[in-house]
């Protein structure tokens, strides 16, 4: 009889457990050899696609003597239903904190935190969240090396699912990373006002190697000029705005003349104040920097009107 190799054998059970027409509990409890490579499916890459199943899961695998039968490498969240994301961040946390936490096998950073390869969020949070602070919270007991967030809608959709009170807790949780090598964050705004408490700025994270903004609204170029001025970014590849707009969706996308024009403005302020840091500032290498690793770029296009772009250009 012919054996097929693991790795086939790992795709069909990946199929039918991630797309089942039937019950495969008997297939399961043929061999331990299909238990195991399941295991591997199912707990190495933790994907919940709903509360329910996640809040099982919580409840499970919180309890002292049940572990996790592998050590999780990465975890997705795709919560597309809009309330059922509602205070999410307080499963998160137990999710972190309670069951990924304790688990022997996982390496950890410097603080004891998780390492994931992934962590992904496909999901809205809600402007009147009363938990907000949880989003830190949470995010800060893991350690991964790519993180990814992004809104449900497809892609000819556009709302917001970062809200603006979110941001602040977004980014502390981001720059508390020092394994981050890839961001990509869409569907959000950048919209603060002057009388708002927080300075609108963009997260500095001294590991990070590729930033991908996706479906910004509100993104000051100036922001993006001071984030490519800050000297710990050293590891900094690519600055990809995709559809990034420096007002509403009805106004122009952000193009990279954009950000050489903000990082000018930089440069005169700093002759005018010599004390501000920004005074260090090489005008000239900065635009270089912008030249060689920014791409602006459109995707998505509306129905009608707005800053029209034909053939998903570059934007220059």
């Amino acid at each position: 009889m012919a054996v097929l190799p693991p790795e086939i054998i790992h795709q069909i059970l990946s199929f039918y457990l991630f797309h089942p027409q039937q019950p495969i509990t008997a297939l399961l409890t043929t061999a331990s050899f299909f238990l195991d490579i399941s295991q591997d499916i199912l707990y190495s890459n933790l994907h919940f696609t709903s509360r329910k199943q996640l809040v099982s899961f919580i409840s499970t695998y919180s309890a002292p003597t049940c572990q996790i039968p592998r050590a999780p490498r990465s975890v997705e969240l795709d919560i597309t239903e809009g309330e059922e994301s509602k205070n999410i961040f307080v499963e998160i946390h137990a999710l972190f904190s309670k069951c990924l936490s304790k688990h022997k096998d996982l390496e950890r950073d410097e603080l004891g935190r998780p390492l994931l390869d992934i962590l992904r969020l496909r999901l809205n949070s809600h402007y009147f969240d009363l938990q907000m602070s949880m989003i830190c919270d949470a995010l800060s007991l893991v350690n991964p090396r790519q993180f990814v967030w992004t809104g449900p809608d497809p892609p000819h959709h556009f709302s917001i699912a970062i809200v603006l009170p979110a941001i602040p807790h977004l980014f502390r949780a981001l720059e508390s990373y020092t394994n981050l090598v890839y961001l990509k964050l869409s569907h959000f705004t950048m919209n603060f006002s002057s009388s708002e408490s927080y300075t609108a700025r963009l997260p500095v994270i001294p590991s990070l190697r590729q930033l991908h903004l996706g479906l910004v609204i509100f993104l000051d170029p100036l922001l993006v000029a001071s984030l490519l001025a800050e000297p710990g970014l050293t590891n900094l590849e690519q600055i990809c705005l995709v559809d990034a707009y420096r007002e509403s969706i009805w106004g122009p996308r952000l193009r990279r003349s954009d950000i050489e024009a903000a990082a000018a403005s930089m440069h005169l302020r700093s002759d005018s104040d010599k004390g501000d840091q920004l005074g260090l500032l090489d005008v000239e290498a900065t635009n270089k920097r912008i030249l060689s690793i920014v791409i602006c770029a459109a995707q998505t296009e509306r129905i009608m009107g707005g800053d029209r772009v034909e053939d998903n250009s570059a934007l220059l």
